[in-house]
């Protein structure tokens, strides 16, 4: 989609417009404040890449460094550990609010 940004150097609010082609006729006013004084910007955009893709660009060393920080870690982080101690609500020790009490 060509859809083009423009920024104004009067109140350097920035607009995006959408042309059918790059010949098209620019915009004369700036959307914030009315201004003339518009000029074209580069846009961001988006690459998406398959998951395919980005497993092929991961470190090889980048598996062994997960496992070894998973080592070094206390048992407590591990999100397993805490479902593990889940009961539910019916045979919880305490009634009420079910939020973590520390």
């Amino acid at each position: 989609m060509p859809i083009y940004e423009y920024r104004c150097h009067d109140c350097g609010g920035a607009s995006s417009f959408y042309l059918r082609t790059s010949q098209s006729t620019p915009p004369s006013q700036c959307q914030h404040c009315d201004g003339e004084n518009l000029r074209r910007i580069f846009s961001s955009f988006a690459y998406v890449k398959s998951e395919g893709d980005k497993m092929s660009q991961l470190d090889p060393k980048y598996y062994k460094m997960v496992d070894q920080a998973l080592a070094r870690a206390p048992k407590d982080t591990d999100p397993e550990h805490h479902l593990r101690k889940m009961v539910p609500f019916s045979q919880a020790k305490e009634q009420g609010d079910p939020y973590f009490k520390e």
